[in-house]
Parts: structure tokens; sequence; C-alpha cells
């Protein structure tokens, strides 16, 4: 992934290395921030108003609205951070539209999609997670910042992560019968996590839910069953399970769905 690239425009950027049409553009969520802005500035506003001339009860309102200016400057900076795809990569632009970091689907080595799920005293919340993995080493949070449409940005990463990653998974297989997705192995024979083992013909269901992707062989309880975060490229896995064995022809993205 590179950064920083000589602050040029992301349009020149993109025009130069050949990223393609536009898919979308994704700016950070700054309603949160801005309502507590207004509400610190609203503070100030009225400790001074109601002070009497007390100088403490003055100070205190000024010292709110200064914090309340501060946290206006980093928002509207938070606010024009922005990511876009396109149809052969992806990247990030700070306020003033220079880009800061960029990648191409080309040096994607995996991708994780999974929810995580945080509770609360008396109920839960769902939050979506994405990671891509670049063959450098390098992790891009999708998470971070918290992008507007942050369901649909996900998506479209993660199907066009899978299909630079299809190609490389299918010779995998043919060079040596498995493909392997972190604890899970994908063969001929059927699917193994460690010491469980289900073959092909057992199999009965397969369920790839918000947090874990489960396999069945007819008992009630899965046989195969492991966290989605543990597991990189599911999308990939998923599509050759229902297409093994493999041919030699990789599909392209539109053949890979999850």
């Amino acid at each position: 992934m590179q950064s920083n690239v000589n602050g040029q425009s992301y349009v020149d950027v993109a025009a130069e290395l050949g990223l393609g049409e536009t898919v979308g553009r994704y700016r950070s969520s700054v309603g949160a921030d801005i309502s507590i802005t207004v509400a610190v500035a609203v503070l100030g506003v009225v400790l001074i108003l109601v002070s009497g001339g007390a100088q403490a009860v003055v100070a205190l309102g000024a010292g709110l609205l200064a914090l309340a200016a501060l946290a206006a400057w980093v928002t509207r900076r938070k606010a024009g951070r922005c990511r876009y795809l396109y149809d052969n990569g992806s990247l990030t632009v700070d306020h003033t539209g220079a880009v800061t970091s960029l990648f191409t689907w080309d040096d994607v080595a995996h991708v994780r999609v999974w929810v995580r799920v945080l509770y609360l005293v008396s109920a839960y919340v769902e939050v979506l997670q994405g990671r891509v993995e670049l063959k450098d080493g390098t992790v891009v949070d999708l998470a971070k910042p918290d992008y507007r449409d942050k369901h649909e940005l996900v998506a479209h990463v993660e199907k066009f992560a899978a299909a630079a990653v299809l190609p490389v998974k299918v010779d995998e297989a043919l060079r040596t019968g498995a493909a392997t997705f972190g604890p899970v192995t994908l063969t001929g024979a059927g699917v193994r996590r460690g010491s469980e083992f289900v073959t092909r013909s057992a199999i009965t269901n397969v369920e790839c839910g918000k947090t874990r992707l489960k396999i069945w062989a007819g008992q009630r309880r899965p046989v195969i069953s492991e966290r989605l975060r543990n597991i990189p490229d599911v999308a990939v896995l998923l599509h050759l399970m229902r297409r093994w064995p493999v041919a030699d022809e990789p599909e392209g993205e539109a053949g890979v769905t999850a």
C-alpha cells in the first residue's frame, strides 16, 4: 500500500495508476461529532449568559466555547476524509483532497468480514467489521473511521477482493488438492477444522451467519463451527465449496458470491 502519494489530487493518482471507473465514495460519519460540538458550544453560551458576572463561571463558559471551536475544526477535517472505490483498487483522501493511501485489488492477500457483537447492560449492538490484508503485511480496517454506508462499502470491497483472491486459491487447490482458509481446509474429500472433519456427501447444511460459519452433517449440532473473524476469504471458501472440483479457468468477480 502506498501512502502520501506526493500530495497529488486523487483524480490524478487514479488516472495515473489506471484504477478505472469510480464504484463508490464513502465519507466519514460525523453526525455524533457535530451533535457533541453543538452541545458543548450551547452549554458554554448558557454559562456565560447566566454567570451574573462571576469570573469563574465566565471563564468556564469561555473554555467550553474554545473546546467547541477546536472540536468543530477537528470535525471539519474528519468530514473531508473520504474513501474512493474503483474497478481496480481503492484510495483515501484527506480534507484537502490529497491522496493519503491507496492499494489495488492485486495487492490484496486476504479479506475478512464479520459482525462484532457488543453487549450492553440490557441489549446488544452489532457492529460490522471488515479488514483487508495486503501482501506487504498492511491491514486496512474498513471500520475505521466509521464510514457512512459502511455495509455497502464492505460488500463492494469483499466482492472485488474475493475476485482477486479466487485465482490464487484455485491454483492452490489444483497444485495441492486442498485450499486452506485459516483454520478451515477444503479438499476433494470434504471440509476439515483441526480434528473435526465432514465428508462432502455427508454435508446437509452450510450456514454463514453474522459471526460464525457452521457446517452440519445431519446432527443437531454442527460438525464444524468457526468464528468468521478467524476465516479469511470466506466468500471464496463458499464459492469453491459449491463448485468443487475446481476448474483451471478461474471465474471473474461476478462469479464469486458469498
